[in-house]
């Protein structure tokens, strides 16, 4: 049991740090683009939508993570018959 443990806890770290890395690469790649495209006025609803979106990405990531741990945590011990990854 041991070793399967340690190996699905590789896995949610590495998971876990590109996930991180991704959202720094967004981070810079925004910060560019502001750089790139300045405006002058504001554009509220734009503002507000952006928001929005970013707001139901990191959603879907913490729902990513919960749902992939507790995947992890209910099939450590059964095989499903599917193929492995990586």
């Amino acid at each position: 049991m041991w070793p399967n443990y340690y190996y699905l806890e590789a896995r949610r770290l590495a998971a876990e740090r590109t996930v991180d890395a991704e959202l720094a690469e967004l981070v810079r790649e925004a910060a560019l683009y502001r750089q790139a495209h300045p405006s002058t006025d504001r554009h509220p609803l734009r503002r507000a939508a952006a928001r929005l979106a970013m707001t139901a990405g990191r959603a879907s990531v913490r729902l990513a993570r919960v749902l992939d741990e507790c995947a992890a945590g209910e099939g450590a011990g059964s095989r499903s018959g599917a193929t492995r990854l990586g």
